[in-house]
């Protein structure tokens, strides 16, 4: 998932967390395709990003590996571990950080299998006479 700033914001892309207005109220759901005239329509009203799924816009910065962000989530904790409280914590964020690079590599392997069969395809059948 990738936040991006509305005028980066493309149709097809869709969101991976709901839009919603600065009083809170949901505009569009998780899940939601934008198209031009919603993505036109969140610019008048002012919003200024959107969390889509995948990494759709390259920001220039090479895409970490899992074992980067664990090693950065054990330095950032290293001087508080013995702390029950920190040390706890440090589980649970460990295993969001796992899981979310599951579902990256699930989302990944099933776009890979669809544009395999979309390459692949039928073979065009004969032409009948």
């Amino acid at each position: 998932m990738q936040r991006i700033k509305l005028g980066q914001a493309a149709p097809g892309m869709v969101t991976a967390r709901p839009i919603e207005a600065p009083n809170g109220q949901v505009l569009c759901a998780k899940g939601t395709v934008l198209s031009e005239t919603l993505i036109a329509r969140l610019q008048k009203m002012d919003l200024t990003h959107v969390t889509v799924e995948g990494h759709p816009v390259d920001d220039g910065k090479a895409p970490k590996t899992l074992e980067a962000e664990l090693a950065e989530l054990d330095r950032r904790f290293q001087r508080v571990m013995d702390n029950k409280l920190m040390a706890a914590l440090k589980v649970v964020v460990h295993k969001h950080i796992e899981k979310r690079y599951a579902r990256m590599e699930s989302v990944e392997a099933a776009a890979a299998r669809k544009g395999a069969g979309a390459e692949g395809g039928a073979e065009n059948p004969p032409a009948s006479e």
